[in-house]
């Protein structure tokens, strides 16, 4: 059937992956009869495009507005939806109310598993979810058509949604043909899931990884979506969604769930200018699922991601050799807290390479003084371990609406990049223009510092030109001023970077 539907993707010539059409026909096989307005609305596409989609459905002999029976059997065969339950998937999709008493009847059934979770282990970043904000979690999957019959990724911290996926796998379709697989460095949490997994018949599947290792080739390309709780540092998450990237199918609108940590609006925008740089759409960011246990050091909430792929992915780190930079909070960054007893107003520091280095440690143990265990904050400290050395400069600048005969003219570019490596207190060691037998001019001045490019495009009036140091003295937006003036553009724009930083 998954030809079919990328047949129709193509016949159609449908921006959307065929997923869009698994998600319509979900509706049809449970909703019995779907207007054409109400699929448009399930599936986010114009009530034109349903209407072909439908046609084309109608052409293969499944139905239109209903399903007919050979449209029912293919749709309980692809998806394996023996034994489903209708109505509880109904409710789930559709009653707000409904869903969130859902989650509260279900958690005590979930909680005696749940408390059977190794602590957590700070140094990598670790934090454990309640178990509401796992049924949550695992309830995406079913938001997005990423539960019945696909293979799905808990990659690194909380993989304890596997159990979460699984047990709502079991209410809904308990014959679907799902595949979880969970991978992480930790073998205390593998051994836990991997029991739990045993003992109640779970369809997940456990295996040792480093993320700071190449993915292997067993799970590389296998994967509809991935969930990930990454390290709350911009690198770290940087490499997991890397090696998430590694492991999801190479066709777009493939999901990852990814749990990060709130930050300053600058580090919220260095880590979205990141999914943008990797090709990631942010579906979503949803603020009221994640919530932690005990992780008052890296924040008891965190915001949840919901990317989906497009046609142009670009893993940050690649996959072929062992990344070696540090990636947890505790390698960048030392925090310590210093809190007082409110009992006997006795002081201790809470934080790595003390005696606690949780507040929740600290809270279980009870004051070294008097065993109360009510504490206040007094003091908060960040020391960065590691100093973020910035190797180099980098400004790239786009020139709109130049003048067309100056972006041909080899001899007055060349006296204007000279004169901005000269304005940038630049030494030049060397420099070479061309120009190409119709259009165009493109040039370097080599500098001891490093260089000044240009590249021109007369028939668009447009120059790009990158203005690159290893020197921290030097005046790059001197040099940046005199391009701008010089050429005379109606339209500048310029991006800064640090380079090796």
């Amino acid at each position: 059937m998954q030809k079919h539907l990328q047949q129709i993707t193509a016949d159609m010539q449908l921006e959307e992956n065929y997923y869009t059409l698994e998600k319509a026909l979900l509706a049809l096989y449970f909703h019995k009869n779907c207007t054409t307005k109400s699929l448009a609305h399930t599936t986010n596409l114009p009530i034109p495009i349903v209407s072909a989609m439908k046609k084309e459905f109608s052409k293969r002999g499944w139905g239109k507005h209903s399903l007919t029976k050979k449209g029912q059997l293919a749709i309980l065969q692809y998806f394996q939806l023996t034994g489903a339950d209708t109505k509880l998937y109904l409710q789930l999709t559709t009653d707000d109310a409904f869903r969130k008493e859902w989650i509260k009847q279900n958690i005590s059934e979930l909680s005696a598993i749940y408390d059977a979770r190794p602590s957590a282990d700070v140094t990598i970043d670790q934090a454990k979810c309640t178990v509401e904000a796992a049924l949550k979690r695992a309830l995406l999957a079913l938001d997005y058509t990423m539960l019945f019959n696909k293979s799905i990724l808990c990659l690194g911290d909380d993989d304890f949604i596997s159990i979460a996926l699984a047990f709502l796998l079991k209410k809904l379709a308990p014959h679907t043909t799902t595949k979880i697989v969970v991978l992480d460095i930790d073998r205390r949490i593998l051994c836990t899931i991997s029991k739990i997994a045993k003992d109640y018949g779970l369809p997940i599947i456990t295996d040792y990884y480093n993320v700071q290792e190449p993915l292997q080739k067993t799970y590389a390309n296998q994967f509809d979506c991935v969930y990930t709780d990454t390290p709350y540092t911009l690198i770290g998450a940087q490499l997991f969604l890397s090696r998430a990237i590694n492991a999801l199918k190479p066709e777009a609108m493939r999901h990852v769930f990814f749990s990060y940590a709130k930050r300053s609006y600058q580090k919220q925008r260095q880590l979205q200018q990141s999914l943008y740089a990797m090709g990631f759409v942010i579906d979503s960011i949803k603020y009221d699922i994640n919530t932690y246990e005990g992780a008052q050091i890296l924040g008891a909430t965190s915001q949840l991601f919901v990317l989906q792929t497009t046609e142009h992915m670009n893993s940050y780190m690649p996959n072929q050799r062992k990344f070696t930079r540090p990636i947890y909070t505790g390698e960048i960054e030392r925090k310590s807290v210093v809190y007082q007893c409110i009992h006997c107003q006795h002081s201790l520091t809470v934080g790595a390479g003390n005696q606690f280095t949780t507040i929740a440690q600290l809270q279980s143990s009870g004051c070294p003084s008097c065993e109360k265990k009510k504490f206040s904050q007094i003091k908060r400290t960040v020391q960065k371990i590691q100093p973020q050395h910035v190797l180099g400069h980098h400004i790239l600048l786009e020139l709109h609406d130049c003048n067309d005969i100056l972006l041909n003219d080899v001899p007055q570019i060349k006296s204007i990049m000279c004169q901005a490596a000269h304005k940038a207190k630049g030494t030049i060691v060397t420099e070479h223009f061309d120009q190409f037998s119709l259009y165009g001019v493109s040039g370097v001045v080599i500098i001891q510092e490093a260089h000044l490019t240009i590249h021109t495009w007369p028939e668009y009036g447009y120059a790009a030109i990158d203005v690159f140091t290893c020197s921290s003295i030097l005046a790059l937006q001197e040099a940046v001023q005199y391009i701008t003036e010089e050429f005379n553009a109606g339209n500048v724009t310029q991006h800064y970077m640090h380079r090796g930083k």
